[in-house]
């Protein structure tokens, strides 16, 4: 009995992946970092300890970690408007919710990669209306790496 009532909760469940063309809504709106990770271990902050999470480590400041990321759209016919902002917790060099990075986005190939004028593009990995798993190129104590960053709105 117990079995089936279990059974029956995980047929019901349903796939909150969003896809398509979907993603253009979902993505907009504030993120937060929940996960930061590479494909192998780095070295950033010079203590000799390499890691793969850096979200959980001291490999990266924590003011850095606390920043906030924002997808605005903007006119038809426009590319979206990407900034990076400092939270509560800003580095030394900035002060409380100012503008640490700023940039143009667009989504392609079929919605699945985030594209920007300047930065290293973002490849979809997951996306939910809650959540955004993300892969990007990167260079990380002196490592090219491939960084996974989870999201959270």
């Amino acid at each position: 009995m117990i079995v089936a009532f279990v059974l029956s909760l995980l047929s019901c469940h349903k796939n909150d992946e969003i896809t398509g063309v979907d993603r253009a809504k979902a993505l907009l709106g504030q993120w937060e970092y929940a996960a930061i990770t590479t494909d192998r271990a780095v070295d950033i902050n010079g203590d000799g300890i390499v890691n793969i999470d850096l979200y959980n480590t001291q490999e990266i400041r924590q003011c850095l970690k606390d920043n906030l990321t924002f997808f605005t759209e903007r006119g038809v016919g426009e590319k979206g408007s990407y900034s990076l902002n400092e939270n509560s917790l800003p580095c030394s060099e900035d002060t409380e919710f100012s503008n640490v990075e700023q940039d143009n986005y667009e989504l392609v190939n079929n919605n699945t990669v985030i594209s920007f004028d300047v930065r290293n593009e973002m490849r979809i990995v997951k996306m939910t209306q809650n959540k955004l798993v993300v892969d990007t190129d990167d260079v990380l104590g002196g490592e090219s790496v491939i960084v996974t960053i989870t999201f959270i709105k």
